[in-house]
């Protein structure tokens, strides 16, 4: 019987079926629990579920019951409650742990722009800790959405238990777990949406660690790191905050040492603030600092052993510490909330500060701080026409829906660069290895091929050789002899995905997998069922070209089922699929798509028939089981038996007479994996030469791992100590892209040691002095080089190998998991043992280091700011001791040579925004005093954003025009060109910053420029988009300003054939550039432009033009008739 007065609680509801809406989702859940009345359920949020990958889809809610359900009254110390549905596979569930992501609300595809993550504090509640006494009001779940209704509302709940708790995980361990979470949610995938946040407390601690880790990881974690946009930290004690009365709850458990990370003390957090305000600023984050005004009530321990919030009041962080400092500067981007620690988060519906909070993080979220937004930048009275913007917009979506799509067009949308980039990067087959594979005898795989249907499944551990049997298996002319089948008349079309879990995102994620697929065999078959995808092409054509452009994953599903289910012509399909470990999502998810892959073509014309690969997960034995399948190592032993007893038989007499009688138990260990072969009998073989006896080296056998990971981890530990250093560094740099030479990697180890730019000079030449450097590595000094290929060798353990080629020595990783292993956040840790954090240096630094030496400040600049993006530190070794003169050797063809002066311009040039922020803190007149021309040494960087953010701090930090002239308005013309779809964004960014420094007019607001062969123009003439041109216009630049033929900027708009125009005429069929030229004309219209040359006949194609987009042509023409022209049709100047 159900309880007449429950608890005042919120619980989560999760596994709802996807097509539930709340009315929905409440008779489902009410007729599951059999005793609770619909109106006793009252369900507050129902948003989709996070795994964009789940099958099937599932929503979560939150929601209050009015009476207890008889479930829950008698199960009242569990957290979490099984609700079985008889139409489900799974039951509900409901909770009130809220663990883990928790989704409020689902936003529109075409309106969906951000995701806000709340991340809670110290022994809080992942959802009580943001709501106050009202349980019908949480306002990140009801206010949110309402305020910023392109946002979707995220809370992550994690343990927070302090007392009994008998948790031992740190900081960076709950970090980890977030990351976790975030890639599981789906922010790992390229079409995940942008992120904002709001940290509480201990929140903010894990959220910064988390970034940390994020920024030097893989390419996955540094795609989630610049999805960050900003957000704000509530109370966060970036300095530490007061733990006395925490230490009383936790003294003797395993969590206090976690609390005594977060003690004013802690140098733990002043690191890692450092480190993280480094990376936000480098991807020009806008965060915001929330500081507490009122005292918290502490704990006190009472006399029965429990504890209550009866101690002495307390500021638990102080204003210093919430605020990183920033309170003395005065800055915007801190405020103060009135209210206890724990109280600053619980807001009422009618609270004055959550509408300080809203607009904050709306700031966050744009990128606005204290500045004007996109719907504020009209200049007074002088605004282009709303009617007109809104003409433009409504005609541009017309006209591009009238540029349809085709297969040919689908198809090249499909496709992507990396799309057969890791099957191309394995070893082919060695000689005859393999060839057993086809044998009718030995495996089941031949008959599979060419009568069997369904799945085959090759696993095994890794190193065995899957991948290189996987691409033998794609090339091998007899797989297609196999499969042909002579007296069907069905059309066979083979298609494969290697998985990279090094690689790409899209070489490792089920979006990649889809449109590979999907590309590869409607290029086999897309003429015969043009027809078929017609209604869905012509869908897209409806859709904006940007939108229509990007994929997201339901669609690539539609697009795949409906190839599996036609009807219209008879298909064989033959899908290869390597190493399903390497997904980068869960693997049930995977492997219910392989099933539904099989399922969904039962019903049409299209036959499936999958060959797969796999580690020998239980996840995956648990659902293949059945299927027909090899382990690999079990056909493999042969193989390594011949390769261990050759190894023997090469070395001397004496090591192979100890070898010989342990190699049996060596094979037997192998287990059919080549890779801990070759490790295990380096190991063995070092040993022997060094006098071990049977016994010992019985004993390193039997206590090697089995596991390849704790193998590697067994390995580095056995590393010297005075090699750790080596060990390091040569892992690290093998990891990136491209081979290294044996000189490369002596050059990065000599230079690692070395802090000076004179030094690492100095290593080149004792480096050549070994190896030669060029392409065939000539001996110099046979017994130094000897020793360097030992040193290698036995700094790494033999996981880096050296691999003679014919343009020379290489070195490279002895397998693609030890790069695995080096990329993961225990590597370092376990090289470089207590030291590791203190351990600024990375994989980037020594590169640096090494261009240096070789005077490659291109190479250099790269990797500087490479190491700046992924610890958030500034690199000084370089700079400090460059001699100003070594500059000059870097010139770089940008339309033009750009000669460096110095630091500041080169750090600008690549966007070094650290060490110019250090610069200005050690001098702060740097900027203000310098003769360096550093807007015209950021023409050529890669980054639009990049570009502003210099900017931006360059004219904050003291910098002028004057100290640069012309350099601007290229700058700017650089970003006018480059960001046609991102420029209202980053020029609003740019421009409304700016603005204020354009004042006094002789600072070259109106000063004619040359640059890549253009004529002498304003920035008015130049600059393409309405947004670029605003500003300007705004701080008193001269609209009829003239080039040297008298053109005017309304000229050079109107006719774009004008002189040198800012807008080719090739362009002018384009819809996008012909919206620009009406918006930029209208503006300079407004505010008193006129055109000085362009003729009637220019007029009347640009009059035809407008009226062809469908944009209203009246008021041109009115403009039009103002006008007279003599009879050569050239406007007559004294009738203007």
């Amino acid at each position: 019987m159900a309880s007449s007065t429950p608890k005042s609680r919120v619980y989560r509801l999760r596994r709802c079926p996807a097509h539930l809406d709340r009315l929905g989702a409440t008779k489902l859940l009410s007729q599951a629990l059999g005793d609770i009345s619909f109106d006793d359920i009252q369900i507050q949020s129902l948003a989709t579920d996070l795994d964009p990958r789940a099958l099937p889809q599932t929503k979560v809610g939150t929601l209050v019951f009015r009476k207890l359900p008889k479930l829950i009254e008698e199960q009242g110390d569990k957290n979490e409650w099984k609700v079985s549905v008889v139409a489900l596979e799974q039951p509900l569930l409901l909770d009130v742990h809220f663990l883990g992501m928790t989704p409020f609300n689902d936003v529109k595809r075409e309106q969906h722009e951000f995701d806000c993550l709340a991340i809670s504090g110290l022994a809080s509640h992942p959802f009580g800790s943001w709501q106050g006494t009202d349980k019908l009001f949480m306002w990140i779940r009801d206010e949110l959405p309402r305020a910023m209704p392109n946002t979707r509302a995220i809370i992550y709940g994690y343990d927070t238990l302090l007392k009994g708790s008998s948790s031992f995980q740190s900081i960076q361990d709950v970090a980890a777990s977030l990351i976790d979470h975030m890639k599981v949610a789906g922010w790992a995938m390229p079409s995940a949406k942008s992120l904002v946040f709001l940290a509480h407390s201990l929140g903010g601690i894990i959220l910064k660690e988390a970034f940390t880790i994020l920024a030097a990881g893989d390419e996955r974690g540094s795609h989630i790191v610049d999805l960050f946009k900003g957000g704000i930290f509530f109370g966060v004690p970036s300095q530490g905050m007061v733990i006395s009365h925490l230490l009383a709850i936790v003294k003797g458990q395993p969590n206090e040492s976690l609390i005594h990370d977060l003690s004013t003390s802690s140098g733990l957090l002043r690191s890692l603030d450092n480190q993280f305000s480094g990376l936000a600023s480098t991807r020009s984050m806008c965060l915001h600092w929330a500081y507490e005004t009122k005292l918290s009530p502490t704990v006190l321990k009472q006399a029965d052993g429990s504890f209550s919030r009866t101690g002495p009041a307390e500021i638990l962080v102080s204003k210093e510490s919430a605020t990183r400092s920033l309170y003395e500067s005065r800055s915007s981007a801190i405020f103060p909330i009135n209210e206890s620690h724990s109280d600053m988060v619980k807001f009422r519906e009618d609270d004055a500060n959550l509408r300080v909070v809203m607009a904050k993080l709306q700031e966050s979220s744009t990128g606005y701080r204290g500045s004007l937004r996109a719907s504020d930048l009209g200049l007074g009275s002088h605004h282009v026409s709303l009617d007109l913007a809104d003409s433009l917009d409504a005609s541009r979506g017309n006209q591009l829906s009238r540029k349809t799509w085709d297969m040919k067009h689908l198809i090249s949308s499909l496709s992507f660069d990396d799309q057969t980039h890791r099957m191309n990067t394995i070893d082919e087959n060695f000689e005859h290895t393999f060839e057993w594979i086809f044998d009718t005898e030995k495996t089941p795989m031949t008959k599979w091929l060419k009568e069997g249907k369904n799945l085959f499944w090759i696993h095994g551990k890794p190193g065995s050789g899957k991948s290189t049997l996987m691409k033998f298996v794609s090339i091998s002319r007899r797989t297609s002899e196999l499969l042909q089948n002579f007296s069907s008349r069905s059309k066979q079309v083979s298609a494969a995905f290697f998985f990279h879990d090094r690689g790409s995102i899209l070489e490792k994620s089920f979006e990649g997998l889809l449109r590979s697929l999907l590309c590869q065999i409607l290029k086999a078959v897309g003429t015969d069922l043009a027809q078929l995808f017609s209604p869905l092409l012509q869908l897209r054509s409806q859709l904006p070209p940007k939108q229509a452009e990007s994929w997201i994953i339901n669609d690539l599903k539609d697009y795949l089922h409906l190839l599996l289910q036609q009807t219209r012509l008879d298909l064989d399909l033959f899908l290869l699929l390597d190493a399903l470990d390497e997904y980068d999502g869960q693997p049930e998810f995977i492997n219910r798509f392989l099933k539904d892959l099989v399922r969904m073509a039962a019903h049409g014309r299209t036959k499936v028939k999958i060959l797969f690969s796999s580690r020998s997960w239980d996840a995956f034995r648990d659902e293949f089981g059945g299927v027909p399948s090899i382990q690999l190592q079990d056909y493999t032993k042969d193989d390594i038996r011949k390769y261990c007893f050759g190894a023997v038989d090469r070395e001397s007499r004496d090591v192979s007479v100890a070898l010989d009688p342990i190699v049996p138990e060596l094979i037997r260990r192998a287990e059919g994996v080549f890779l801990w072969v070759k490790l295990a009998l380096y190991e063995l073989a070092n040993e022997a030469r060094q006098g071990a006896d049977m016994d010992k080296l019985a004993n390193t056998l039997n206590s090697t791992p089995s596991d390849l990971q704790e193998y590697y981890t067994r390995i580095i530990q056995r590393v010297p100590e005075s090699l750790r250093w080596d060990a390091y560094v040569v892992l690290s740099v093998l990891t990136t892209p491209g081979s290294r030479s044996l000189y490369d990697v002596a050059l990065d180890l000599e230079c690692s040691r070395q802090s000076t730019y004179q030094q690492w000079r100095k290593s080149k030449a004792r480096v050549e002095s070994v190896v030669n450097p060029n392409r065939f590595q000539y001996i110099i000094n046979r017994k130094e080089r000897k020793r360097l290929k030992s040193k290698i060798r036995t700094s790494t353990g033999n996981l880096a190998q050296l691999i003679r080629r014919r343009s020379g020595v290489q070195v490279e990783l002895a397998h693609q998991t030890v790069k695995e292993y080096v990329l993961s956040t225990d590597f370092k840790q376990c090289v470089l043992g207590p030291n590791a954090r203190q351990t600024q240096e990375n994989v980037h630094s020594f590169l640096a280091k090494s261009y240096c030496a070789r005077l490659d400040l291109h190479g250099a600049g790269r990797s500087i700011a490479d190491y700046e993006m992924t610890t958030g530190l500034s690199w000084n070794a370089f700079f400090d001791t460059v001699s100003p003169k070594h500059y000059t050797n870097l010139i770089l063809n940008v339309g033009h040579y750009i000669l460096f002066d110095g630091p500041l311009g080169y750090s600008a040039h690549y966007g070094m925004l650290l060490y110019l922020k250090e610069a200005v803190r050690n001098n702060p007149d740097a900027l203000r005093t310098t003769r360096e021309r550093l807007f015209s040494a950021m023409l050529g960087g890669d980054s639009v954003n990049q570009k502003v953010a210099i900017t931006k701090f360059l004219f904050a930090n003291g910098y002028t025009i004057n100290q640069d002239p012309g350099g601007l308005y290229k700058l700017l013309r650089t970003v006018d060109d480059v960001a046609w779809d991102q420029v209202s964004y980053t020029m609003n960014h740019l421009l409304e910053s700016v603005g204020p420094y354009f004042l006094p007019l002789d600072q070259g607001l109106n000063e004619q420029v040359r640059w890549a062969g253009r004529l002498h123009q304003t920035g008015l003439h130049t600059l393409r988009t309405v947004d670029s041109v605003r500003s300007p216009l705004k701080h008193g630049a001269e609209v009829n300003a003239r080039d040297i033929f008298g053109w005017t900027p309304l000229d050079h708009t109107l006719c774009p054939l004008a002189g040198s125009s800012a807008m080719p005429v090739r362009d002018t069929d384009d819809v996008d550039v012909m919206r620009a030229r009406c918006l930029k004309a209208r503006l300079l219209l407004d505010h008193g432009g006129i055109a000085l040359t362009t003729t009637k006949v220019q007029w009347e194609k640009f009059l035809h033009d407008v009226e062809r987009i469908g944009a209203g042509v009246e008021y041109y023409r009115e403009i039009f008739g103002r006008y007279q022209f003599d009879q050569k049709g050239r406007p007559i100047r004294s009738k203007i």
